[in-house]
């Protein structure tokens, strides 16, 4: 039986998702309304420009897991990256939301190498990140806990970034102060996560030829996790970016992007315990079926409140709260018993690739979900910067915050279900083995 983690690691391991948090929730709630209505550029090249900015992590990504495999220092393997990349991550975050003396292309290009060198910070902190995990602790049970804490704390960022810099924004008038601000607020959960996983952090035993970093798809376990894991969060990221679309335009309400914003992130938060609770009661993928299918329906529902409906649409903002918080701990805890699987079956340790391809495949299909939502509102004659669209312009925006994201989520119940990625009793066998 492996020895439970004190709170004090769990929290202080979690910590660090509150900063990520900040800026992930930032970038996928309001980078793509920022570049549309304050950078002035079109729909689609908005969407453009994310992508773009994107493509650099096919190669950061697993280059920097594949970096951190082989990292050998007296503070360990992952520590040395998170602290050499926050600082850079921090600055580069905050410089996103500073105006440019540009217009069109010239905006767009600009806009896409600071992406690019944002992408490139962030991947330095969040793959080493995740890859700290299965360090950690190698419970089956225990990774979800452990995930559950790290997710808490991101839920809470989230919160902070999703109410904090709107209002921030419309007290000072510009984006550029209250992105220097929420940089500001990261900086604390780094400093703590680094504190309280000093001495935990034992770098791996150099194997004598380690594979190809793409090979790591060909682990089943790995591609049925990452395939729940992309369904679950490319809705996630749509209903992000769509949900002041969906307010300012459907529902004539722009002042209730908060309130919508925090019904749905307080509402995962309050949940993370249930979704815990249910996982060890069934299996991971299990849960995974239930509550993402219930939030599928949740999703539909949502397309159809008319445009009075701003009560409907808060309760069922507060409804999709339970699948939310599903898809951000589930996949995440099923991925450390693939590191283990992968380590039975090739005898190499490698964390930093399983969790570098996974962040590349998050950031990829983010990158498209976003940009394909940029090129449906160009599509339906969005106008950047209006405040009143056409109806077609506003059909579309129900059309991709419903029925488009809740046919994925259905899909991936149904494989959770019949092909689950790596049940209770195979992840024993798996340790046993090891042992």
């Amino acid at each position: 039986m492996a020895q439970s983690l004190s709170s004090r690691v769990k929290h202080g391991y979690g910590a660090a998702a509150f900063s990520l948090a900040i800026a992930n929730t930032a970038v996928m709630f309001f980078l793509l309304k920022y570049l549309v209505d304050a950078a002035h550029l079109t729909p689609a090249v908005a969407g453009t420009v994310l992508l773009v900015g994107k493509l650099w992590d096919a190669v950061s990504d697993p280059l920097v897991g594949r970096l951190s495999d082989r990292t050998k220092t007296s503070m360990g393997a992952r520590r040395p990256w998170i602290a050499g990349g926050s600082m850079p991550f921090i600055l580069l975050f905050g410089a996103i939301w500073w105006g440019m003396p540009l217009s069109g292309w010239a905006a767009a290009g600009a806009y896409a190498v600071l992406l690019v060198l944002y992408n490139t910070a962030y991947t330095s902190v969040v793959v080493p990140y995740g890859a700290l995990t299965p360090v950690l602790t190698q419970d089956y049970d225990e990774r979800t806990q452990l995930n559950a804490a790290r997710m808490s704390w991101s839920m809470v960022g989230g919160i902070v970034a999703g109410i904090g810099l709107p209002m921030m924004r419309d007290i000072t008038g510009e984006w550029g102060y209250a992105g220097a601000v929420l940089g500001l607020l990261m900086i604390p959960g780094l400093v703590v996560m680094l504190r309280a996983t000093r001495g935990l952090d034992i770098p791996p035993e150099e194997p004598p030829e380690t594979p190809s970093m793409w090979t790591v798809l060909e682990v089943q376990a790995f591609r049925r996790t990452a395939a729940l894991f992309l369904a679950a969060w490319t809705c996630i990221a749509v209903l992000s970016a769509l949900v002041p679309f969906y307010v300012e335009h459907h529902l004539h309400a722009p002042h209730l992007v908060d309130a919508l914003f925090a019904a749905i992130q307080i509402s995962a938060l309050v949940t993370i315990p249930v979704v815990v609770m249910i996982s060890r009661k069934m299996e991971k993928h299990v849960a995974y079926t239930w509550m993402i299918g219930a939030w599928a329906l949740v999703m539909i529902a949502l397309s159809l409140v008319p445009t009075d409906g701003v009560t409907a649409a808060l309760i069922l903002g507060a409804l999709t709260g339970p699948g939310v918080a599903a898809a951000h701990v589930l996949p995440w805890s099923m991925l450390p018993d693939v590191v283990e699987a992968d380590r039975v079956q090739n005898g190499v340790d490698r964390a930093g690739a399983f969790y570098g391809m996974m962040t590349f495949l998050e950031k990829a299909a983010t990158a498209v979900a976003l940009w394909s939502l940029g090129m449906g509102l160009q599509f339906a004659g969005y106008v950047e910067g209006a405040e009143v669209q056409s109806e077609r312009a506003v059909m579309a925006v129900r059309v991709m915050i419903g029925p488009m994201p809740a046919a994925v989520l259905i899909a991936a119940a149904i494989g959770a279900f019949l092909l689950p990625p790596l049940t209770r009793k195979a992840h024993q066998a798996l340790l046993d083995e090891l042992a």
